[in-house]
């Protein structure tokens, strides 16, 4: 059976987990500025479709553990759905 966090724990872990959220878009931001500077030397040949979809795909769960991260430190709940959607 899994034990419930104390709330001061869970300020902490959905601290580590919007901090790490932020650094993770950041980057997916520095990314893109990097491919923008390939399309502008080289046009489309020079841009790997890999590389973007991936670029779009990590930009998009930085943005979800950032969310996840602000729910627990708000107060525990995860899910926006209504009734027993709690973490402890």
């Amino acid at each position: 059976m899994a034990t419930s966090l104390s709330p001061a724990t869970r300020r902490v872990v959905g601290l580590m987990l919007i901090v790490a959220g932020g650094l993770l878009v950041a980057a997916q931001i520095l990314r893109f500025g990097v491919s923008a500077a390939e399309w502008q030397q080289g046009g489309w040949n020079a841009v790997q479709t890999t590389y973007l979809v991936l670029s779009v795909l990590m930009l998009g769960v930085g943005v979800l553990i950032v969310r996840y991260g602000w729910r627990m430190r708000q107060d525990g709940r995860i899910s926006d759905e209504p009734g027993g959607g709690r973490v402890s």
